[in-house]
């Protein structure tokens, strides 16, 4: 069939079709703001968390509640700057063996915190009987026989963190990783009181049995309704805790809510209600530009998606401008997985990047065509996408993308709820799945080691030796920092040859705030508040 009859020409129309439903919405003029109850915050969590346990936590619904009930070594400020939590400082030996010093805190049963529970939550993240979603994260920081833990050839007790004392905790690593102090601010790494855990398996994390070492108490969880947080009368900064109770939500509707003044911090904003969310409240929208990449992971162990000559071809037919002008929300299209606002990266273009329309659609119907793909033997095959009105108007956008320009290009669209989505892509039960990546801490290895061969989190069964060799280089002995950067962009250079990811966007989270809450900041790229930092204006 002759080519330019898969032209991209008519995508802007598809694109244009896909924002149409994004119009016509209606402006109330709401009445001025007045707080009523001064003991208690409402935050939008979106979903209801997988697990409230912070080894076994991997999401970031889970993560937002335990930062509020759970304090870790070191923690981040407004800006995303990692300050001291449990640890009141720290220091090492050239990068490779650190030693964190504890203040003097209590878990909320009164018993103190002690190295030894770090001790205890580190090993039970990494040994492979917990099955943690981050199981492999101290093996990214190279902590002494962390991937041997994980994988099950070495005991968790030959793990490379000890207690020198009851106030110093020390880690040795493989390599020098300057970073890995920004590696603890995640909830996973934040210690777990070892009695509870054992005496109450899983059945832990319920309200009557949950220890917390943070600012707040679990007090109520109803699932798919509500989690409720008292405020905890032990902690070591408890004076700094201004607000006594809060309840997060994980129903929808949150825009509705906040407009009857039943919600404080939204999660987001609906893709079709950010316009009027900014002519409604003016002052209250509030933007982060995140470190959060969205893209389409193909597994590659199906069959369909092995074949790297189809995942560039849909790769290089996306048109992103569409799909942000989709979320409305100011996110930048992606053809990378490092973000461009993320500290020691460096931005690298695929060579298709630069081509025209006609260019890359001709390109594309070539490399389908290869792959053994027409019309009489149509490209089919189901994108898996999880509940959530954003993410449907995108991937009915990008199917209308494709389709409009290769015809016999014929996705379906499988929606499910957050919790059984996250469960098909942990057992590989999908061909090609949306799904993003938020960096766990400022610094490409945070978005890059997902890549790696042995992550847990390396959903794409994607697996190159040299991309393993070329981040195990960024920790050489002695490198420079522009060193390291350009090591960090050749890792970008592998994964689009070998179109791992479809890169679609860099994310911008819009969230509505009441006008009267302080300290609440849009200057942490990766979102890590703690509500201990916010309070309300006086009354006035």
């Amino acid at each position: 069939m002759p080519a330019n009859r898969y032209t991209l020409t008519a995508l802007t129309a598809a694109g244009c079709l896909a924002l149409a439903a994004c119009g016509g919405e209606t402006v109330i003029t709401p009445s001025k703001f007045e707080r009523k109850d001064y003991k208690r915050i409402v935050v939008g969590n979106a979903v209801e968390p997988g697990s409230l346990d912070p080894q076994k936590s991997g999401d970031m619904a889970a993560g937002a509640l335990i930062r509020q009930m759970m304090d870790g070594l070191v923690g981040s400020d407004a800006a995303g700057k990692t300050v001291p939590a449990l640890a009141e400082k720290w220091e090492s030996d050239g990068d490779k063996v650190w030693t964190f010093h504890l203040r003097d805190a209590k878990w909320s049963n009164g018993e103190p915190i002690t190295a030894d529970d770090f001790v205890y939550s580190f090993r039970r993240l990494t040994d492979p009987e917990t099955g943690a979603p981050y199981a492999s994260y101290l093996a990214d920081g190279k902590v002494v026989n962390a991937e041997e833990v994980m994988l099950g050839k070495a005991k968790p007790e030959t793990l490379g963190v000890k207690a020198l004392d009851k106030k110093t905790l020390q880690f040795t690593l493989t390599a020098s990783v300057p970073y890995f102090p920004d590696m603890l601010i995640q909830q996973f790494t934040y210690p777990v009181h070892r009695a509870t855990v054992e005496k109450f398996g899983d059945k832990w994390t319920q309200p009557e049995n949950y220890v917390s070492s943070g600012a707040y108490k679990l007090k109520e969880w109803r699932v798919n309704s509500h989690i409720a947080l008292e405020k905890n009368p032990a902690y070591y900064d408890a004076d700094k805790v201004t607000i006594p109770e809060a309840t997060f939500l994980s129903t929808g509707k949150e825009f509705d809510r906040y407009r009857a003044d039943e919600m404080d911090v939204t999660y987001a904003v609906p893709t079709d209600q950010i316009k009027t969310a900014d002519k409604e409240f003016s002052g209250q929208v509030k933007r982060t530009t995140l470190l959060c990449t969205w893209y389409l992971e193909p597994n590659e162990s199906v069959v369909l998606f092995n074949n790297p000559k189809v995942r560039r071809a849909l790769n290089m037919l996306i048109d992103r401008d569409i799909i942000t002008k989709v979320s409305g929300r100011g996110d930048t299209p992606a053809f990378q997985m490092t973000p461009p606002n993320m500290q020691g990266s460096e931005q690298v273009a695929p060579d298709w990047k630069a081509w025209s329309k006609e260019k890359r659609a001709a390109e594309a119907l070539k490399l389908l065509t290869e792959a053994g793909y027409s019309e009489k033997n149509p490209l089919t095959f189901e994108v898996l996408y999880s509940t959530n009105e954003s993410s449907r108007k995108q991937i009915t956008a990008l199917r209308s993308i494709w389709k409009t320009a290769v015809p016999f290009i014929q996705p379906n669209l499988l929606n499910q709820e957050w919790k059984t989505y996250q469960d098909t892509r942990q057992t590989g039960n999908f061909a090609i799945a949306f799904s993003g990546w938020c960096s766990d801490y400022n610094e490409p290895s945070g978005m890059l080691n997902v890549f790696r061969s042995n992550n847990p989190n390396n959903r794409f069964f994607y697996a190159n030796p040299v991309l393993d060799k070329t981040l195990d280089d960024t920790l050489t002995a002695g490198i420079k920092p522009e060193e390291r950067v350009k090591l960090y962009g050749r890792a970008e250079s592998i994964i689009q040859q070998d179109s791992v990811i479809l890169p679609l966007y860099h994310q911008v989270s819009v969230q509505l705030v009441k006008p009267d809450i302080e300290g609440f900041s849009t200057e942490d790229p990766m979102k890590n508040y703690v509500l201990k930092n916010w309070s309300f204006a006086p009354k006035k």
